[in-house]
């Protein structure tokens, strides 16, 4: 029975996600088939979707009790300097690779900028390593081999959501897979040393708000990527391997037995 309740949880949650994904998904695309193409109007709309993840993922949480392993309540920060890293070298890498900003549009959506990037951060660590990635430690984790499991495996499920636009050509589909997995390594082994999520969705905030500047307040059909090249995907791809290696590194070298609670 507790093994049927645990897959029916998982099975409820992903077909909650996917259903809000993919409904903000179809409202985007029909705005833009009836020439509505509004920067605000479609930011607020991922906003809303973002709103309502939270909610989804929070009502999982508790459901289960996973407030303690989510680093939601009952934890101390452990390990701050490991934050470090993520922060310095996400953002460097971000606005390494900003167009040029047209500060006319920028300057009067920042606010819509700040509130959309605080809602990615709160979402999808909430969802992703709040409830999917503590879901599975709290099953399984008995081992650390375990634990290191449900993380690559929370984390790859995180990057392969990120197929669901594929506006990027599939060169740029693929990197952008393994871009979010390799980030979800190392920010589901920092949850588990750090014992708390709200830095993640701080850091998690800033390098979204830094990586969108230069295209906020850009038309939605402006805002779409044209296809990437393979030398640019695997440039990507070998950018963002330090922070796989980080991740690994961090649950090689920190006893997570003693970080969670199974």
């Amino acid at each position: 029975m507790k093994n049927r309740e645990f897959w029916i949880q998982i099975i409820a949650f992903v077909i909650s996600l996917l259903a809000i994904l993919f409904t903000r998904e179809f409202i985007s695309y029909q705005l833009i088939q009836n020439g509505i193409e509004s920067y605000r109007i479609h930011i607020s709309i991922s906003i809303g979707a973002n709103l309502v993840l939270i909610l989804v993922s929070y009502f999982f949480i508790k459901k289960n009790g996973l407030f303690q392993i989510a680093g939601i309540k009952s934890t101390r920060l452990q390990k701050w300097y490991l934050l470090i890293f993520p922060l310095v070298y996400l953002v460097l890498l971000n606005a390494l690779f900003l167009d040029d900003l047209n500060t006319d549009l920028l300057f009067p959506n920042i606010g819509f900028l700040f509130i959309y990037a605080l809602s990615i951060g709160i979402s999808e660590e909430l969802s992703i390593r709040g409830f999917l990635q503590s879901h599975l430690i709290n099953r399984f984790g008995n081992t650390k081999k375990n634990i290191v499991l449900s993380v690559i495996a929370t984390s790859f499920f995180f990057g392969i959501l990120h197929l669901i636009n594929f506006n990027k050509g599939l060169y740029g589909e693929l990197s952008q897979v393994c871009f979010a997995t390799f980030i979800g390594v190392m920010f589901g082994a920092l949850l588990i040393i750090t014992k708390r999520i709200y830095p993640l969705i701080i850091i998690h905030s800033i390098i979204d708000f830094v990586a969108k500047l230069d295209s906020t307040g850009l038309p939605i059909k402006q805002k779409i990527s044209e296809p990437t090249s393979i030398e640019n995907a695997a440039l990507s791809m070998l950018l963002v391997l330090p922070c796989l290696i980080y991740g690994l590194f961090l649950m090689k070298r920190y006893k997570l037995i003693d970080q969670t609670t199974v």
